[in-house]
C-alpha cells in the first residue's frame, strides 16, 4: 500500500510541475547497463559475485522508469540456529523497479556543464533459493544528483533509504560514466549501508538510445 502511494504522489507531482520546467532539459534517461556486481554483508561469509542488468527509460523530460535484475549464484549465508551458526550456499535473483523524477537545476556554472536532481521510488524483492522461509520485500527511496563534470565524464552521489523484510537501513552511494565513443561508455558504482556493514561494487558499461 506504501509503495502504490509513493508511486502515486511521485507521479501526480510530474504532472503538475511538467508545464513548469518544460523547457529545461538534462541528462538523457533513456539506457541499458550491464555488468559485474560484487556484494558483501555480515550476513554472507564472505562474499557475492555476480551480473546486474539495468533498464531505464525517459517516459518525459521529467518522470523516468527503472528497472533492474541482478544475480548471484553459490552465496554462502550465515544463519543462527539454537546450537551456533550454519551456513547455507544459495542463489539469489533481485528485482528493483521502480518510477523517479528529474529536473536539471544548472547549466554551465563553474566547472559544471549540468546538474540535475532526481528521486526515485522503486518495489525490492530478493528471492533466495532453498530458503522457503527467507522473504526480502518491500521498497527503496534514492533521492540524488547527476553532475555533468567534463565533455565525457558524469558523476552522481545519492542516499538510499531501504526498508525490507530482513533490513531497514539507510545508506549513500556514489558513481561515475565515462563516455567512449557516441553512445557507449563505462559505468562504476559503489554504495554503502552501515547495517549489516553492506557494501556494493558495480562496474560495467551504458548504452544510451
Amino acid at each position: 500500500m506504501i509503495i502504490k502511494r509513493l508511486v502515486t504522489l511521485l507521479v501526480c507531482a510530474g504532472v503538475v510541475w511538467y508545464p513548469v520546467f518544460s523547457a529545461a532539459k538534462g541528462f538523457n534517461y533513456s539506457y541499458g547497463e550491464a555488468g559485474y556486481t560484487n556484494l558483501s554483508t555480515d550476513e554472507f561469509d564472505g562474499s557475492a559475485s555476480g551480473a546486474t542488468a539495468r533498464l531505464s527509460f525517459g517516459a518525459t523530460d521529467h518522470i523516468h522508469v527503472k528497472g533492474e535484475y541482478s544475480h548471484f549464484s553459490s552465496v554462502d549465508i550465515q544463519k543462527k540456529t539454537f546450537f551456533g551458526k550454519t551456513t547455507d550456499s544459495v542463489d539469489i535473483d533481485r528485482f528493483v523497479i521502480g518510477i523517479g523524477g528529474n529536473l536539471q537545476v544548472l547549466e554551465d556554472v563553474s566547472f559544471i556543464k549540468k546538474l540535475d536532481i532526481l528521486t526515485t521510488v522503486s518495489y525490492y524483492d530478493a528471492e533466495y533459493s532453498k530458503d522457503s522461509n527467507r522473504s526480502d520485500r518491500g521498497y527503496q527511496i534514492e533521492p540524488g544528483i547527476r553532475a555533468q563534470v567534463m565533455k565525457k565524464l558524469e558523476l552522481d552521489a545519492s542516499l538510499t533509504h531501504l526498508n525490507i523484510d530482513n533490513f531497514d537501513g539507510t545508506g549513500f552511494g556514489a558513481g561515475a560514466v565515462y563516455n567512449f565513443y557516441k553512445d557507449f561508455s563505462a559505468r562504476g558504482t559503489y554504495k554503502h549501508f552501515s547495517h549489516d556493514d553492506t557494501d556494493e561494487f558495480f562496474l560495467g558499461v551504458r548504452l544510451d538510445f
